[in-house]
C-alpha cells in the first residue's frame, strides 16, 4: 500500500458558538486527536480512490501553524495482513477554519500477520499435528520482522497450551510474511 505523497488542503469544520443571535467562532488550543484522525482519514480515501480502507490514529494536535502530529494509518489487506504507514499531519492555516496538510511515508512503518489469521493456521497446525480440533485459540498480532516469535494459547481439553510462532521471511514489496509455527517443539 502506499498511501501517496501529500494531501493538501484539508478544511477543518470548527464549531461555531452562538449565545442569542450574535455568532462568533472560537477555535480551541488543542484539536482531539480522534478528530484530526477522522479528517485526515476521509481526505485521504478522497484524495486516493484506490487506497486501501484504513484507519489512522493520531495524538492531540496543538491549533497553531506550524504545529505537526506523527499519526499511523492501520490498513487490513486480503490474507490477514496488516500494514502500518506513518505521516505527519501539519497546521498550514488558521482561516476560515484551518486547514492541515498530510503527508504519508513512501514506506510502511511495519506489516506483520493479523490475530484472526494467525489463530486459523495455529488451529490447522494443530490439527493437522494430533488429528483432535482444539478448542479456543487466541492469538497477538504478529510483527513481519524475521526472528519476531510470539505464543499463541489453545485450550485442549480443558487445558491450556502455548504454542510458539515464528517469523521465518519477510517480504516488504508485498507485505508478506512468513512464520512457522511449533506445537510441541517441532514446526509445522
Amino acid at each position: 500500500m502506499r498511501a501517496g505523497g501529500a494531501v493538501t488542503g484539508l478544511v477543518l469544520l470548527l464549531a461555531a458558538s452562538g449565545a442569542g443571535c450574535a455568532r462568533h467562532t472560537t477555535a480551541p488550543d488543542e484539536l482531539a486527536g480522534t478528530k484530526v484522525a477522522a479528517m485526515a482519514e476521509r481526505r485521504l480515501e478522497e484524495q486516493n480512490p484506490r487506497l486501501a480502507p484504513g484507519t489512522l490514529s493520531c495524538p492531540d494536535l496543538r491549533w497553531q501553524v506550524g504545529a505537526s502530529v506523527r499519526c499511523l494509518r492501520t490498513t487490513e489487506l486480503s490474507g490477514g495482513r496488516v500494514v502500518k504507514v506513518a505521516g505527519a499531519v501539519t497546521v498550514t492555516s488558521l482561516a476560515d477554519g484551518g486547514r492541515l496538510h498530510v503527508a504519508m511515508d513512501e514506506q510502511a512503518a511495519e506489516f506483520g500477520v493479523d490475530e484472526k489469521q494467525l489463530a486459523t493456521r495455529v488451529r490447522t497446525a494443530y490439527q493437522r499435528r494430533f488429528s483432535h480440533e482444539p478448542g479456543a485459540v487466541t492469538c497477538p498480532y504478529l510483527l513481519g520482522t524475521v526472528g519476531t516469535r510470539v505464543t499463541c494459547r489453545i485450550q485442549v481439553e480443558g487445558a491450556r497450551r502455548d504454542v510458539e510462532v515464528v517469523v521465518t521471511g519477510a517480504d516488504p514489496a508485498a507485505y508478506r510474511t512468513t512464520y512457522s509455527v511449533h506445537v510441541d517443539g517441532a514446526g509445522s
